[in-house]
């Protein structure tokens, strides 16, 4: 499971500018902490579901309890709020009810004009055909 998963957890924390532990530089989060946090966010609501956990944020908390996060420039970095944990579970619950979109199979597309023409006159030329076979079967 990815950040894909969960469409709104990009566009809440692309901006951020997170502080991991106390030895380290403040960085913005990449590509493998998104998917870090939209993990643990997953697990935090299976886990929230299931009730088998320690404490009540679990690995979100885990993930994240060191964290001391600049939401915008120029605003004052301070930890996640349970707000925040809140909002990281309700993404993946949205995420998993949410059916996903299938990309549909490549259909024959023909390459030419002159078939495209003809493909639309053959329609035109028995525009009713379906409606004389049901006329047709219901009779």
């Amino acid at each position: 499971m990815s950040f894909e998963m969960l469409p709104g957890l990009r566009d809440i924390v692309h901006r951020w500018v997170v502080k991991k532990d106390p030895t380290q530089m403040p960085l913005r989060l990449t590509d493998e902490d998104i998917e870090a946090l939209a993990k643990a966010s997953i697990e935090t609501l299976r886990q929230r579901a299931v009730g088998g956990q320690a404490s009540e944020w679990g690995n979100l908390q885990k993930l994240t309890g060191s964290w001391i996060v600049q939401r915008e420039r120029g605003q004052m970095p301070f930890a996640l709020t349970t707000e925040e944990l809140q909002g990281f579970v309700r993404l993946a619950l949205e995420g998993l009810v949410t059916p996903v979109r299938v990309p549909a199979e490549r259909q024959d597309i023909p390459e030419s004009p002159t078939e495209v023409i003809r493909n639309i006159e053959t329609l035109d030329m028995d525009a009713f055909r379906f409606a004389r076979e049901h006329l047709a079967r219901c009779l």
